[in-house]
């Protein structure tokens, strides 16, 4: 279902709901910032927002400022929370709603305003909004329900410029009495941004509210479990809450006899057609129109409403032209189901070149005695490939993340993060565009996060119909053996390391002054630090560099063994899903990492200095 046309049938359906609504006075403060000044724009806030401020006022809240309000600066933000603390006074329900940037700087969290830039910790006192003065106005409001939403956990967005204490995400908070608090995912961890317009937990949201029947605990819990689906697991919103007396419905409580015989008190318009208008008249969505249309087509508002979708339908043309011209090869089912072992496809001019790989059953992990290996390689056990799929020959280049960047305007994370130690660190200035050290387009692209090469899969998906995905890890594990059973593909001995893959090497030593920490093999691959893809020998299924020049994200949670490890090739999605497995080690760092049972795990939202992408495709044969 989709959910500007949830939102239209809330608007309609609540006819059948007045009562509840009419007779609570709802206000609500609505908050998305994207235009951010000296850090990253976020491509979602804004819309989640007016997403839903639309949701909302069709629920019969009252919006501080008659509507989302978009891009605050820090005068801007005060003011509207100032407001809204004097709206909210006697109201029955205040809900504040905030989606842009948020940071946890010592337990205590903020709001990032457009205009934010600091330089020191002393400087967000004055240049952000701590989310506990929100709390405090709402308190002392005296409303009897206060639901406070925070789509803001989000990575540190000034971690290279002199914020380093902050945390990832977002911290827990206590909730004052008669006061429940969401979080788009659990506290401490990063949230999904979405790539084709909302966030996952804003869309659950909207599409959730307007379910009938549901109070306010079963709303949150749906919205949990929806945005723990649509994410394979790796967002899992989170609630805190205190004691809250009585029941609170957004879309009224089910359909009883009761309501049928209430009187119903009367509502600003007895014309449908035109309380539906009032909420949907200044909306962007082309599918709201239509599903009006549709509903009031014989009516003088239907034909408003045709005019409005005219004007929007002409601007997106002109936005479209804009766009990227990708030229699509896609694989027609009869093609797609006679597809052999070796064959390859490519299905747009800017797809990943695909080689089909054979079913098959391998076995997992390394052996206790093998050389190097860590604690949780076990206990190996074999594992069965069901069917044929399809891997991508390369990994991604950075012409290739360039095209899909451009083409929705993702908003990619504009750092890099190097590990000391235990800890991440972000220098300055470094990103995907520019890791520190020149890449021509067809390097591999690094500086990827998990939810990064999520977006880009997705966009492969959306863009050409067909399953594109990352593989999972015994999908990886059992490409990169392509049937052998030592430590890299091509045997046991490390000395033979430059020959197959770019490696930490002698060469980087000599080039790199980076290399002057790592583990170095005493062998030459021409490579300082990373290499053209397929500058070396394809593995026996036909792929390059499975081993060295990048990391590659695979789609598991992280378990510290196999212990109950799927046997049939699927990700693992149970464990711990806010760190994500990375195979095959880099040009980087260790050599060690580079045997093929060696399993990497980190944050989904760090964009690690030597973490890519390769994708895999799901095949109907």
């Amino acid at each position: 279902m989709r959910i500007e046309s949830t939102v239209l049938c809330a608007t309609i359906g609540l006819l059948l709901h007045f009562d509840t609504a009419a007779a609570e006075r709802r206000v609500a403060l609505v908050i998305g910032n994207s235009g951010y000044e000296h850090v990253a724009r976020l491509a979602n806030p804004k819309n989640d927002a007016e997403l839903i401020a639309l949701t909302l006022r069709s629920l019969g809240f009252a919006l501080v400022g008659g509507g989302a309000q978009i891009d605050l600066d820090k005068p801007a933000l005060d003011w509207a929370v100032q407001n809204f603390s004097r709206q909210i006074q006697g109201a029955d329900v205040g809900l504040f709603y905030y989606a842009g940037h948020g940071v946890q700087i010592r337990g205590n969290n903020y709001l990032v305003p457009v205009n934010a830039n600091p330089t020191r910790e002393a400087d967000v006192d004055f240049q952000m909004l701590d989310a506990n003065i929100v709390l405090r106005q709402m308190e002392a409001a005296g409303t009897k329900l206060n639901i406070v939403i925070f789509d803001a956990c989000r990575n540190n967005p000034f971690a290279g410029r002199g914020l380093r204490t902050a945390a990832t995400g977002l911290a827990q908070m206590k909730a004052p009495e008669g006061t429940l608090i969401s979080y788009a995912t659990q506290p401490g961890n990063v949230a999904l941004d979405g790539i084709d317009g909302n966030s996952p937990y804003s869309k659950a949201l909207a599409e959730t509210m307007a379910r009938p029947g549901l109070d306010i605990f079963q709303t949150f819990n749906a919205v949990g479990l929806a945005v723990k689906n649509a994410t394979g697991g790796s967002q899992q919103p989170w609630v805190s809450s205190s004691p809250i007396s009585g029941a609170f419905y957004f879309a009224g409580p089910a359909k009883s006899p009761q309501i049928s015989t209430a009187p119903v008190p009367p509502a600003p318009s007895a014309d449908p057609a035109e309380r539906a208008w009032a909420v949907t008249q200044n909306t962007t969505s082309i599918a709201v129109l239509e599903s009006f249309i549709r509903q009031f087509g014989d009516t003088v508002y239907g034909n408003l409403a045709r005019a409005r979708l005219d004007e929007l339908k002409k601007s997106q043309v002109a936005v479209g032209a804009s766009r990227l011209q990708i030229v699509l090869n896609v694989l027609a089912a009869e093609r797609e189901r006679a597809l052999k072992p070796a064959e390859t496809f490519k299905e747009c001019d800017a797809c990943p070149e695909m080689v089909v790989i054979p079913a098959g059953s391998f076995l997992m992990g390394s052996a206790h005695n093998e050389p190097e290996r860590d604690k949780n390689e076990g206990p190996q056990h074999k594992v069965h490939i069901g069917t044929p799929l399809a891997v991508a020959k390369f990994e991604v280049t950075v012409d290739q993340f360039r095209i899909f960047v451009e083409d929705v305007n993702y908003e990619a994370a504009n750092r890099c993060s190097l590990r000391r130690g235990e800890r991440w660190m972000e220098p300055s200035g470094l990103s995907w565009r520019n890791p520190g050290f020149r890449q021509d387009g067809n390097h591999p692209v690094l500086c990827i996060s998990w939810i990064d090469a999520k977006a880009y899969v997705s966009w492969l998906s959306r863009k050409t119909g067909k399953p594109y995905r990352l593989l999972s890890e015994a999908e990886w594990e059992y490409a990169a053996r392509a049937g052998t059973t030592a430590r890299f593909q091509f045997g046991n001995n490390q000395a033979d390391l430059c020959r197959f893959a770019n490696v930490p090497d002698q060469t980087a030593k000599e080039n790199a002054p980076a290399a002057a920490i790592w583990n170095i093999v005493a062998c030459k691959d021409g490579h300082a630090l990373t290499a053209p893809v397929g500058s070396f020998p394809a593995n026996a299924f036909g792929l390059h560099d499975m081993y060295g020049n990048v990391w590659e994200w695979t789609e598991d949670c992280y378990n510290d063994s196999y212990t109950g490890a799927p046997s049939d090739g699927s990700a693992w999605t149970a464990g711990n899903c806010g760190r994500r497995l990375l195979r095959g080690g880099s040009y980087g760092r260790d050599h060690r990492d580079l045997r093929a049972a060696k399993r990497q795990p980190a944050p989904v939202g760090v964009p690690g200095i030597s973490f890519g992408i390769r994708v895999a495709r799901t095949l109907h044969q």
